[in-house]
């Protein structure tokens, strides 16, 4: 099996989601829509020729890693703490989404061979109090963002780009994104208009 029939079945396993979150025009679906527009993309070139260029492939599996990691967690935090009802999950998305931002960071920084650890125990103390929001079906207060930029200042390099930043640049090179006057993140990425849904 290749990791492009892998994505064909994930995207199979989550498509009901995606539907659900795109309809409500959800920040948790908005936040990576660009990444589930480029992946398609690529998938999509694959199926036509049967083979993509080895950088598109690279970008391909970064993105769908980026896609799968982020669903395990979007999907653990609906089954357990919302009872697979996705309009209560989505009333706390600002919240959802610092989660995932704090695991991007986790992430990027275990990957980086010279790391402290006492950088990623912060990020995990950091990631629990989010949880904790979560749990109780609270925002967390704006404060608390500020304070994951404060908290990760010194880890990381003035010009850091995340897998979120880069696949957005990507997204941008691939003429995936487009600037209706609305400028709605959902329906600026090629492959998930809300219209295609209807």
């Amino acid at each position: 099996m290749t990791i492009f029939e892998d994505y064909e079945d994930w995207k199979n396993e989550n498509i009901d989601l995606i539907n659900e979150l795109i309809k409500l025009k959800s920040p948790i679906i908005s936040r990576i829509s660009h990444v589930i527009g480029v992946v398609d993309y690529i998938n999509n070139l694959y199926n036509e020729q049967g083979s993509v260029e080895d950088y598109l492939e690279n970008i391909f599996e970064h993105g769908f890693d980026y896609l799968h990691d982020h669903f395990v967690t979007i999907t653990t935090i609906l089954h357990k703490e919302y009872r697979n009802n996705v309009l209560g999950m989505n009333k706390n998305a600002k919240t959802i989404n610092l989660l995932l931002y704090v695991n991007d960071f986790q992430n990027e920084l275990s990957n980086e061979d010279d790391h402290k650890e006492e950088d990623l125990e912060k990020l995990s103390d950091f990631e629990q109090k989010v949880l904790g929001y979560i749990e109780r079906h609270e925002e967390a207060p704006d404060e608390l963002f500020g304070a994951l930029d404060d908290l990760t200042f010194d880890m990381f390099d003035a010009d850091y780009r995340g897998v979120n930043d880069i696949m957005y640049e990507v997204a941008e090179e691939l003429n995936l994104i487009q600037y209706p006057d609305d400028d709605n993140p959902i329906d600026n990425v090629f492959g998930i208009h809300e219209k295609d849904l209807q």
